[in-house]
């Protein structure tokens, strides 16, 4: 296969994540009005999912560079927040159930362990090309997580000094075992939903 080849099959997957992932929902970014914003979408799963939670985990501290290939986004985890109320209202219904203080604090601890945060704290996309002229444009990333390092191309919409978009990020890509107890019973999925809106200052 030539590399024109390889490019061009690489693009076709990432569009086809971006239009839906297994069984991995899509919801609707919400804009974030003059700030750039990240946000990462936990969906349950086991055999008894449906006694768990979906949840959203809002990059707080978000820092983003403008060099000349493409911005460069950087995050801690131990400052994401967990499912800010507000943020889970705008939602919709996948996120609709109440998630009180004791819950959240137990999904950052089990965040914060799954993810090996201690080791690894942050979170650095990078951008190493774009495709495209005009509002939509195929995007390659360099995604660094858990001290691993992985090319991935997705989608982004650009509207002058505006880009948003979502990628499909795997925990398992990055050397991370998803969440579960009970034997699997309850799980977190291996594919989480990456959402960016990014303003340009």
């Amino acid at each position: 296969m030539s590399p024109l080849q390889t490019t061009r099959r690489q693009l076709l997957i990432a569009v086809a994540a971006l239009a839906g992932c297994g069984n991995v929902p899509l919801a609707t970014a919400p804009v974030v009005e003059g700030a750039s914003a990240l946000r990462v979408l936990v969906y349950r799963g086991g055999t008894a999912a449906r006694l768990g939670h979906n949840h959203v985990l809002q990059a707080a501290d978000l820092r983003v560079d403008w060099p000349a290939a493409g911005p460069v986004l950087r995050f801690r985890l131990d400052a994401l927040a967990v499912d800010p109320p507000a943020l889970r209202a705008r939602l919709g219904d996948a996120f609709a159930s109440a998630v009180d203080d004791d819950a959240r604090a137990g999904t950052r601890a089990n965040l914060l362990k799954a993810l090996d945060a201690g080791a690894h704290p942050e979170v650095v996309v990078r951008t190493l090309q774009q495709v495209g002229e005009g509002g939509r444009r195929a995007v390659e990333a360099e995604i660094t997580l858990h001290g691993v390092s992985r090319r991935q191309w997705f989608v982004a919409e650009v509207d002058g000094p505006r880009a948003r978009g979502e990628v499909v990020v795997r925990q398992s890509d990055f050397g991370i075992q998803p969440f579960t107890v009970l034997g699997g019973l309850l799980a977190v999925q291996d594919a989480l939903l990456v959402q960016f809106e990014l303003a340009q200052p």
